[in-house]
């Protein structure tokens, strides 16, 4: 990693996708959530393409969980190393954290024991990391609710050694290290102060909200004075580090996060000009400087003996996931578990008298499922609607218990949810809403996938008409065709116009229909499909060529013409539904 020093930058999320592909975002860089470009092409990647041609960027990762136990980093690195190759981010960073058990992700960033045991297991994992992308990596210091009573150091000492041993860099968040610090008791400035200087790559400034028994990090709301007055101690002592303006929920307009990047720059200027006025920076034009750290210490691992009782990482891992999984909470998982499993979590996690140890457990459990509604809620937000609130509710929770999140990617987590829905047994209007599902999770799926080849006019005029009638078709891969009951086109725009009541009574009315799902340019579409477009579109999907085809279609419909077919070709061509052509052999085709 080069270490370039980049500015002040903006966390770019979904709301703002669109100002990326007009440009001008004016600011000196941005980050983007690795996963949400997992899909490999569509709006998503045309962002990145927009972006890269504009300012720097970074790839910022939730899902790599560096201190997991259960092997997921291989699959993760498939997914990133490509894309990383692809837009050559400035760095890639992550989370000093586990986030998998068993092949099921939380979607959470798990806080590990600060014990020699996970030290060597998380540098061990940054080794092969960095050596499979063949580049080094940030990690980031996390918000914590709970602690380990078998904890061997303090945070910024476990987070230092993984730096120093691995070769990889730090991102601090100082919004984090504040929440941390009244969640566990310890100081900010002592954090700071405890971390080596020439590890430091990059800063994260964000909110948090206080519920009084302790500090939740939520990215909602404007940075705050306690996390700015850390900022400038932090480039009082590591000089110019680059920053980020993260801002996650309830996300404003692009202007006031562009607002809060430039008071980061403002601040951090008037700190350097007063704390290394040798360096005559110029405000606005620190990039083009290299990066000066203020030497500082590097920090001697001071480790308490652990009791030779203590849980093995493993054991730690796999009652954390237990408690926060649990349907009904953690409090309930307690009060279930059996003596045996009451004193381990008595042995393993520590505890506070304003803030205590099922709490703190509570606080993951509540958010890993909170997390996976909400996920499914922007995915299925026809489906959510339809169902109703309760209905949605209860749906999603028995199916998160049935169908646990294996993927990194929180938009694979419903591949499954349509089956699913059909066979609910306490579902209303379950073949409805399965097939509702199955027209979002198809729309969801056009709006991402990579590209592939799309047939021109050009291209098919190029056949020699007495070739025609061997002619076989290929779906674009953005296009898919949904067979249903009902009016699946009119009862999703009825959704979107939230008229609930109103799409219920179509219901009723269950007829066949087919609907054509794609993609043209980066939007998606619906569109319901006449009966003769359908037959002939499933024709080709089956193998079929167009003589077959058109026999078919006349052997169904006696009033069928050969300029009905080219019709649909001059449709399917406009849109750009056709991804593939090529041709049967004469015999083979007559014989269709």
């Amino acid at each position: 990693m080069s270490g370039a020093y980049l500015g002040h930058g903006v966390g770019l999320r979904v709301p703002h996708y669109g100002r990326a592909l007009q440009g001008g975002l004016d600011v000196d860089w941005v980050e983007v959530i690795t996963e949400n470009f997992f899909g490999g092409g569509g709006r998503p990647w045309a962002v990145l393409e927009a972006l890269r041609r504009e300012l720097p960027v970074v790839f910022h990762g939730v899902s790599l969980g560096i201190g997991s136990l259960d092997g997921r980093h291989e699959a993760y690195l498939e997914r990133v190393k490509p894309l990383a190759a692809a837009f050559e981010p400035a760095w890639l960073s992550d989370h000093l954290c586990w986030s998998s058990f068993g092949g099921h992700f939380s979607h959470d960033l798990l806080p590990l024991p600060y014990t020699e045991e996970a030290l060597r297991r998380v540098v061990e994992n940054v080794g092969r990391v960095q050596e499979v992308l063949g580049r080094e990596i940030l990690l980031e210091n996390v918000s914590s609710y709970v602690g380990y009573n078998a904890s061997q150091m303090p945070e910024w000492q476990f987070l230092s050694e993984v730096a120093l041993r691995s070769g990889c860099f730090i991102l601090l968040d100082l919004n984090n290290i504040i929440v941390s610090a009244h969640n566990h008791g310890f100081s900010p400035r002592d954090y700071l102060q405890g971390v080596p200087a020439h590890k430091v790559r990059q800063y994260h400034l964000a909110n948090h909200t206080d519920l009084g028994t302790h500090k939740l990090d939520d990215h909602r709301g404007a940075v705050p004075g306690a996390v700015w007055e850390l900022f400038e101690a932090a480039v009082q002592r590591f000089g110019p580090v680059s920053s980020l303006i993260e801002w996650d929920e309830d996300v404003p307009s692009w202007d006031r996060l562009r607002a809060e990047q430039r008071e980061a720059g403002r601040r951090a200027f008037e700190v350097l000009q007063h704390a290394c006025p040798e360096l005559g920076l110029a405000q606005g034009a620190m990039g083009a400087q290299p990066s000066k750290t203020v030497p500082g210490r590097v920090p001697e691992l001071q480790s308490r003996t652990v009791t030779a009782d203590a849980p093995t990482l493993e054991q730690a891992q796999r009652l954390f996931f237990r408690a926060i999984t649990w349907p009904e909470g953690s409090r309930d998982f307690l009060a279930r578990a059996d003596a045996g499993t009451q004193r381990e979590l008595e042995h393993v996690f520590a505890s506070s008298e304003a803030f205590d140890r099922v709490e703190r457990l509570d606080v993951y459990a509540d958010a890993y499922f909170y997390r996976l509604l909400s996920a499914l809620a922007e995915v299925f937000p026809r489906l959510a609607y339809l169902a109703g609130s309760v209905q949605f509710h209860n749906l999603i929770t028995d199916y998160v218990l049935d169908y646990p999140s294996i993927a990194p990617d929180l938009r694979r987590l419903g591949d499954r949810l349509p089956e699913f829905v059909r066979g609910h047994e306490r579902c209303a209007n379950a073949a409805l809403l399965a097939d509702l599902a199955s027209l979002e999770r198809a729309l969801g799926w056009s709006l991402d996938c990579p590209e592939g080849g799309r047939v021109s006019r050009a291209e098919l005029e190029a056949v020699p008409i007495e070739s025609w009638p061997g002619l076989c078709l290929v779906l674009a891969q953005p296009s898919r065709r949904i067979e249903t009951e009902w009016d699946l086109v009119a009862i999703a725009g009825l959704c979107d116009r939230a008229e609930r009541d109103a799409a219920l009574a179509l219901a009723p009315e269950a007829r066949p229909c087919s609907v054509l799902v794609g993609r043209t340019g980066l939007r998606g579409y619906l569109r319901r499909l006449g009966a003769g477009e359908a037959r002939a579109l499933a024709g080709f999907h089956a193998g079929s060529c167009l003589e077959a085809v058109c026999a078919d279609l006349a052997l169904h419909d006696p009033s069928f013409q050969p300029s009905d077919m080219v019709g649909n070709l001059q449709r399917w061509l406009d849109a750009g539904v056709i991804g593939s052509l090529s041709l049967q052999p004469a015999s083979v085709a007559s014989a269709g």
